[in-house]
This record gives C-alpha cells, structure tokens and sequence, in this order.
C-alpha cells in the first residue's frame, strides 16, 4: 500500500507531465508545418484519385525500409531513398512524416525530424539542437530529453543532392556534441557519417545521379529505389492525359519510338508536360511524329512556345548576354549536380531578381515558396537544355585568359559515359541536338540572335580524337554518342562524325536503339568492325494491349533489321561482323543470309560466339555463294543436331572459301565429330579447326585422324584442348601426324595423356615425316619421365620450333633433361612455355646454360615457378652474355623481392636482345618500381613492352614516374596485361 504522500508525489507527477505536453506537443508541431491538402498537390493538377494510386504504392514501400533484415537479424541504420529528379521524394516523406504524427508509421522512433536539404544550405553556423528545432514556436522544448535517447531517433535528410556543401572535412575535424556551434555543413556531415548521434536511424534522399557523391559519407547503406511509372503504368498513363483516341495511340507511339521521351514520362510531372504539349501542337496543327522524333525537337519545340513572339503577349525576350548568364548557371549545375539557384549561385552569374521575373514569367524557372531566394528550373530537362544551349552561345574559348573550367570544356564532356557520368547524358544529347539547321533556326528566330557553328567543328575535332582511345571504355563512349550523334538528324554531320570511327559495338535490345544504329551505322563509312548483339524478340518487349502499335510492329522491325543490316553490302570497308550473345530467329536470319551471300558484301570474318538461334533456325548457306568469307567462329554456341548437320552441308558446297573454323565450346560430342569429319573429307579451303572443350572423347578423335590421313586434307592447324582425350587417342594420332603432310600446329592442351602418351607422341616427333612446327601440350599431367620422352625426341626433330609444356609436373629434374637436349647444336627450338611447371631456382643453373649456348631460342616463358631472387640473379648473368637471343621473357610470380632490383636494372641496362618481359604478380615496391623507370626513361633502353601489376600503375606516386617514361621512352609499353601474340595460347587469338 502507498502512503497518502507517495500518492500525492505520483499524482503530481502526472500533472507535470500533461502539463509538459501542452506546453511542447511535438507531433502537433510537426502536423502544423507539414499538412499539405494533397488533392491540391496531386500531380499537377491530374485526379487524387490517381495521385493516391500512385503514391499508394511507394507508400507501401516506405513502410518496409526499416523491416529486420532477415540475414543480420538488424534493422538497417542507414536507409538511402533514392530516384530520378520529380519522382516524388520529397512529398512521400513530409507525408511519411505526417503518418509517423498520427501515430501510423514508423512508431519505434520516438521523434521523427525532418531536414530539408534545401533550407539547410541557406544555414550559416548553428549548434545541432538549434538546426533540428528551427520551427519550434518555443527554444524552450525538451531538446535533452530527446537527444539523450538517439536510438529512439529518426532524422530524415531530404534531398541530398541539394546541399551546397563539398563534404570535405577531415574525420578528426568533425563534431561529437551537438551543443557547439559549427559551420552547418559541418553538422549535417558528423551526421551522415555517424561521429554525431551514432546509434540514430537517418532516411536519406537524393536523385540517382547524386549517388556517388553520397556512398562515401555513409556507413553500409540500405539502398531503396522509387521506380516511378513501369512501362505499363506510363502508357496509361500517356493514354489517360491525352483521352482523344482518334490520336493517342499514334502519339504514344511516337513517345515509345524515343527512348529518352519514353524514360523522362517514368516521372509523373515530366510525361504530363510532355503531353500538354503534345496537345497543344496538334490543335496548332503540328505533327506529333516530328515533334517526337528527337528528345531536343520536342524541347526546342517547347522552350520556344514559351517565348512567343506574338502581340499582346506579355513575355519579355532575354538579350543575349541575359540568356547566357542563365545558360552558364544552368550548365555549372548540371556538372556539378547542384540544381538549386542560391543567392551566392546568382551573384556569381549576376543575375539579378529583376532578370529572374523574365524567366519566371515564361516559366522557365520557379521560385521555392518555402525558402527565400532559391530558384529551380521548372524541370531538370529544361535545366539540361538551357545547359546544352551555353555550349552554343559561349565566347570562344580560346580567347579567354583564364583556364577554361571543366563545364567549359567539349573534349571532358564528350569523353563521359552513361554508365560512370549518368548526370551529363541528356545535357549532351541536347548539345548534339542543337547543331541541327531547324532547331538553330527556331532558336535563332525565337530568340533574336544569331548561333555559331563553331561548336559544331569544335565537336568533330573531339570525335577524332576520341576514335584513337583505345581503353576499355572507349566503346562505351562510342555507343553514348551514337544516340548524340542521331540526335543531330543532320545527315551531312553524321557523315563527318562517323569518318573517325573504325570499329563498334552495340547491343540492340529496344526498337528506338534498332533505329538510331540503322540510321547511324549506314553513315559510318570507315567501318572495319561491327559487335552487334541482335535481340530477334524485340516485337515481345511491346505493350500487348497496344493493338495499333503491335498491328506494324513486325513490319516495322523487319525493316529497320533490313536497314541495319544493308550496311553489310553497301559499306565496302566492312570485314569483321561479331554477333555476339544474339538472339536470333528465322526473319533475322533470313535477312542475315541474304545480306551474307550479297555479291557486293566484302566480309572476311563473321561470327557468332554465344549465340541463341531461336526454334533451331541455323542457316550457314551463305558460306556456299560469299567468296570472301574465310573465317567463321561459333564458341560457346549450341549448335545441337541441326545446327552441326546445317554445318556440315555448307562446308560440303564447292563455293564454301572457309578457311578458319572455330568451334570451341559448342557441345560437340563423338557423333557430331563423325559427320564434321566426314564433311571435311570433301572441303579443300579449311587450314585451321579449333574444336575445344567439346566432349570428342578418343572416338572422335578418330574419326579426324582419317581426314588428317586423306593426302588431299588442307588442314595445317588443329586445336583439340579439353576434348577428353586419352594416351589410346595419342595412339591414333600419333600415326595419322606421320602421314598427313600439311599439319604444323597441333593443341592438346588440358587431356589427361599422362607419360604413356607423351611417349607415343615423341615416337612421332622423331618420325622424319613428322611435319609439327608447335605443339601445345599444357596441363597433360606428364611427369619427369615425359619430359625424357620429350628430350630424345628433341634431338631428331628438325621442325618442331614452339613448345608449350606448362603446368605439368616437370621439377627441375626434369628441365635438366631438356636443358641437356637444347643446347645441342643441331636443337632449332625457338619458343619455350614452361609455366607452372614446379621449377625452383636450382632449374635456372640449367636454363641459363641455354640461354647463352642456343642460339636459336628467343623466346622463354617461366612465370608461377619459385625461382626467387636467387634464380633471377643466375638468369640475369646469362640473359647479359652476348651470345644469348631472348627477345621475350615471362617471370610472373615468380617470387621476385625488391631484393632482385639491382638485377633487374643491371639487365635492362646491358642487355641488348629482350624487348618483353612480364614482371606481373611479383612483390616489387615502390622504390624498385621507380628505379626500374630511371633506367626505363632513357631513350638508349631497348625494352618495348612491359607487363607490371595495375595496382602498382595506378598508385598516385608511381604514377609520375610512368609519365616519365611515357614522355622520355615513347616506344615503350607498360600495361598490366600481356599482349595477346601467336605465342603460347596461339589457338585463342588465331
């Protein structure tokens, strides 16, 4: 029982506490500064109801971000919201919030703070408690009650890419204790990196292209996207907004047609514009399918119906000095993916409120209602086309006195790509866009001013540089610009544009990328080099309730197949078509054989590596009636029953001039081996047959070893690697080499023949009819004793110059032995693969012996073998002695120390015959590295090539020294890779 003063105590407790929560009621506080009416919020203008729908369903995912994760039993800390500019960030969390103050959402939080990026970077310096109770009516709330609990806490960062903050502050640097005063940007950095409030829970937004800017600042981050509209939702979408039906199924397809327009209508606001527009233009009379034709027709279209030089209108022209200072403010913020216009962002471009009424009035731009001097561009797009629009109204570039800075500049912006620089696409579309002669015109005629053409050369003069770029993302770039560049619909330009390029690889597997690589492609004039990956099913990725699109579509895509596919006989420069990954089926064929069989198609390699023929529609044909056709590659593809018996009959036809034939990987078995070779018996063009890993077994082996005996066989190449063999197939063939008098290559990499079959194959390198000049044996799991085989046979051989015998087991015993035979006089073996082959430094006693003693060798391969400091050191003395001729030597980890620097320096010195060496996977440091580059850099240094690990070339501080040489070596190469040579694998880069 409570006495009468506990009671009392208890009850006046309570008091206190109904008496704080009127006093300071946050949820209340936080319902009065964020209630939006949302049936006036609703997207532009369109129904609740639809608003409701579509928000509905990101609502639904909001709700689940801070589920458990199943896996770590947690729930995740950090929570990044992220999608395109418009989706609707922004109005789904203040409603979250709003739900989380009725008591409906996110009910763990006991407090929900909400940060507008926006308003936060108008903040000059604060202490934390005072950023967070900006809008309280009172400073008098309980703001240590609240912040003591941090794990109760849910801070909400809304729009990221907002902040005007450089987030460059140094760990050390930040704030803990969030009572003391910092510059904001501080505050909001502690936050996000977890040094303030730890154990609090952060919702962060941001646009897509802002997602690198962010990663860096957070601790393992729960991703979320908010899609916008799928495809399916924007087509009902498109069909709800337009309503007149005796239109909207053509406007929608002109929409769908470009891909750019297509994607910009996943944002609600963005395809409502798109379609009042559209609108408008018909009751003006204009063509929507023109109008849609290019992302920047419809734009320029736009923009300039904004302007309207009309009587009575009440919109004011900008000069041109006006409207390049609101072009450099727009493309410094695209760059930058800053797109709020801060009053510091308008100093420094002087624009003034009065210049800003002018573009508000057309608008082009809009005033925040909530922040006091923030100005947007009505839509991104209208931000990347006015951004686009500075590259054509700058001063020349070359009369400035200054550095350009990097928005100035064409060569930055052409070399970016979607995939590592998604904020600057569209801005360069628009900027390829612009050089055509009708939308200049409008602009010109809109606008009163007159547009350069300077940028137009400009551009052509970047695009040649670019065609020499021969990285990794070279071909990336080149597909980014083919949508530029079709964007120009400027045929005289495309031309020009396309000279440069000689090889290109595109994938179509959208309609709109089938016609921008029709039209462009047939404008490519210099092309050599075409990796297409065709998509037969296109039709499929269609709407199916589209009746009128689907209704043309086949007819359509046929004919855009045809178009593509014409450059086949109208480019005479062609040689080289690469399939590659290709889903193809019978119309596609079709088409693909017509085009092959063309008598004016000069293509000399075709390929279809890891192809799909659909419904087994194999059709090789065209090898009967193309004369130039010599080389034909299937790796990775399954052929299957048909497709080896449609093989096997072109290569019967008298006219088939095939003489490469590459079928690795195709899930050959023995009887598919059996019709090959009976179909071989009849061809007299193949000279080379790669049929690896395919299950031939020694059966099939067999039945080739009978073509190989018929004396009318052309074949001088055959590549058997990973076929399952055995030593009863080294039987087989060991007889059939005897006999064939044409062979010179010969690849049986990677079948278990062990030292029996090593032997029958030695037998046969000493038959003087034997005609081998390489031979492949790597990873055939011989032994010392093989490698005895192997010498003796070395001693009769006369034709035998390329050996590859690594990763079997041959020790150091069993180098002797060969080292014994190669330096015989009469030994006339040049090349030597001894990768892998359980060599220790005691080998290089014997290996150096031949280095000075053979005359003939030049090039030794000895990389993954322990040869340690020890044996380099003995290699080195030898590789110095004038007598020996190695040009290319391969000592990747090998277990080099920075120990064996001063061997490697005194070779590269003295040495006077090796012009290649691969040094990858060894534990060289920076000062050997950069030693290695004082004696690379002279200009009297024979070295060519150079293989050295990438994180050592890509280190900051090697990488002067790199350039050094680059500038002082010019003929030198350092790369982290081999170059691919008919050395070693010879059968991969025939």
């Amino acid at each position: 029982m409570k006495t009468e003063d506990e009671e009392m105590e208890d009850q006046l407790s309570k008091e206190e506490i109904v008496s704080e929560d009127k006093e300071f009621d946050y949820r209340t506080i936080i319902k009065e500064n964020f209630f939006i009416i949302w049936d006036k919020t609703s997207l532009l203008g369109e129904s609740a109801t639809l608003n409701c729908v579509t928000t509905h369903k990101d609502q639904k995912l909001l709700e689940h971000i801070f589920d458990v994760n199943i896996q770590t039993s947690k729930s995740p800390q950090t929570v990044v919201l992220y999608g395109a500019a418009g989706i609707g960030k922004t109005t789904l969390l203040k409603k979250a919030v709003l739900e989380w103050a009725d008591g409906n959402l996110y009910q763990q939080f006991t407090h929900v703070f909400y940060l507008s990026g926006r308003e936060i970077s108008q903040e000059k310096e604060k202490n934390f408690a005072q950023l967070i109770s900006k809008h309280w009516p009172s400073s008098e709330g309980p703001i240590e009650q609240i912040l003591c609990k941090p794990s109760s806490l849910l801070f909400i960062l809304d729009s990221f890419d907002e902040l005007d903050f450089s987030f460059e502050e140094p760990e050390f640097a930040l704030c803990r204790d969030w009572t003391q005063k910092h510059p904001v940007s501080f505050l909001i950095s502690s936050l996000l990196r977890k040094v303030m409030l730890p154990e609090s829970y952060l919702l962060v937004t941001t646009r897509t292209t802002a997602w690198k800017r962010l990663v860096p600042l957070l601790q393992k981050p729960h991703r979320v996207k908010l899609p916008g509209l799928s495809r399916s939702s924007r087509i009902d979408y498109i069909h709800h907004l337009l309503k007149d039906k005796t239109w909207a199924m053509n406007a929608v397809c002109s929409i769908r047609m470009n891909a750019k327009l297509f994607n910009m209508c996943h944002v609600c606001h963005v395809c409502q514009m798109i379609c009042t527009f559209l609108k408008e233009q018909v009751e003006k009379g204009g063509n929507v399918e023109m109008t849609c034709q290019t992302s920047t027709a419809l734009f320029t279209y736009y923009i300039c119906s904004l302007f309207p030089r009309i009587a009575g209108s009440s919109v004011t022209l900008p000069n041109e000095t006006l409207l390049r200072s609101l072009c450099q403010a727009a493309v410094e913020g695209i760059w930058t993916m800053k797109h709020v216009l801060y009053q510091q962002n308008l100093r420094k471009h002087e624009l003034t409120r009065e210049d800003l009424s002018l573009f508000l009035e057309a608008n082009v731009l809009q005033q925040d209602t909530e922040c006091e001097n923030c100005y947007t561009f009505t839509h991104l797009q209208v931000q990347e086309y006015f951004a686009a629009l500075f590259y054509l109204l700058r001063e020349n570039p070359e009369e400035k006195d200054h550095p350009l800075e990097p928005f100035e500049n064409v060569h930055l912006l052409l070399e970016s790509n979607h995939f590592h620089d998604p904020h600057l696409e569209q801005m360069k579309c628009f900027l390829f866009g612009l050089l055509n002669k009708d939308r200049v015109q409008q602009l010109e005629e809109t606008f009163n001013l007159t547009i350069s053409r300077a940028v137009r050369e400009e551009l052509l003069v970047c695009l040649e540089a670019l065609e020499k770029d021969d990285s990794p993302l070279s071909q990336l770039r080149i597909q980014d610009l083919l949508h530029c560049i079709y964007e120009t619909q400027d045929e005289e330009f495309i031309t020009q544009a396309l000279t440069y390029f000689q090889k290109i690889m595109v994938k179509v597997d959208e309609e709109s990328k089938l016609l921008i690589y029709s039209y462009c492609l047939k404008h490519c004039h210099s092309l050599q080099t075409v990796r297409l990956t065709a998509r037969a099913d296109l039709r499929n990725m269609l709407d199916p309730t589209a009746e009128i699109c689907l209704e043309d579509a086949a007819v359509r895509i046929i004919h855009y197949w045809q178009d593509l596919f014409s450059v086949l006989h109208t480019n005479e420069s062609l040689l080289e078509m690469d399939l590659y990954e290709s889903r193809l089926d019978e119309s596609l064929m079709k088409i693909l054989n017509e085009e092959f069989s063309h008598p004016k198609c000069n293509l000399q390699k075709v390929m279809f590596r890891a192809v799909c023929f659909l419904n087994s529609c194999y059709d090789f044909s065209f090898l009967a009636f193309n004369n130039t056709v010599t080389h034909l590659d299937l790796k990775d593809t399954d052929l299957g029953d048909n497709g080896v018996k449609t093989l096997c009959e072109a290569l019967k036809y008298q006219g088939c001039k095939l003489r490469v034939l590459r079928l690795e990987s195709c899930d050959l078995n023995v009887t598919h081996c059996q019709n090959l070779s009976k179909a071989l018996q009849s061809n007299r063009s193949l000279v080379f047959l790669n049929l690896s890993t395919n299950s031939l077994s020694n059966d099939g082996v067999k039945s080739l070893c009978e073509v190989l005996e018929n004396p009318n066989c052309p074949l001088e190449r055959l590549a058997l690697a990973s076929c399952g063999l055995t030593k009863v197939g080294c039987e087989v063939l060991s007889s059939a080499l005897t006999k064939t008098k044409r062979l010179t290559h010969l690849c049986l990499a990677h079948n278990v023949l062990e030292d029996e079959g090593i032997e029958l194959l030695s037998y046969t390198l000493r038959h003087p009819r034997c005609t081998l000049q390489s031979l492949v044996l790597r990873c055939c799991y011989f032994t010392p004793i093989g490698s005895e085989h192997l010498s003796t046979a070395l001693q009769n051989n006369k034709s035998l110059i390329h050996l590859d015998l690594g990763f079997n087991k041959l020790a150091d015993s069993g180098v002797k032995l060969l080292c014994q035979t190669l330096q015989q006089p009469n030994c006339n073996l040049q090349e030597l693969e001894l990768m892998g082959c359980v060599l220790t430094s005691e080998a290089c006693g014997d290996l150096a012996s031949v280095l000075v003693n053979n005359s003939n060798l030049w090039n030794l391969d000895l990389g993954n073998n322990i040869l340690d400091d020890a044996g380099l050191n003995i290699l080195c003395e030898a590789l110095r002695n004038p007598n020996c001729q190695i040009r290319r030597l391969g000592l990747e980890n090998c277990g080099l120390t920075p120990g064996c620097c001063q061997d490697l320096l005194d070779l590269l010195s003295n040495n006077q015959s090796v012009i290649q060496m691969n040094l990858m996977k060894n534990s060289l440091d920076y000062e050997a590295i950069r030693n290695l580059c004082k004696v690379l850099r002279s200009p009297t240094c024979k070295m060519e090539f150079l293989a050295l690990d990438k994180k050592d070339l890509f280190k900051k501080k090697i990488k002067k020294f790199l350039v050094d040489v680059r500038i002082n070596n010019p003929h030198l190469v350092i790369r982290p890779q081999c170059p691919n040579t008919e050395s070693g694998c010879w059968w991969q880069y025939f």
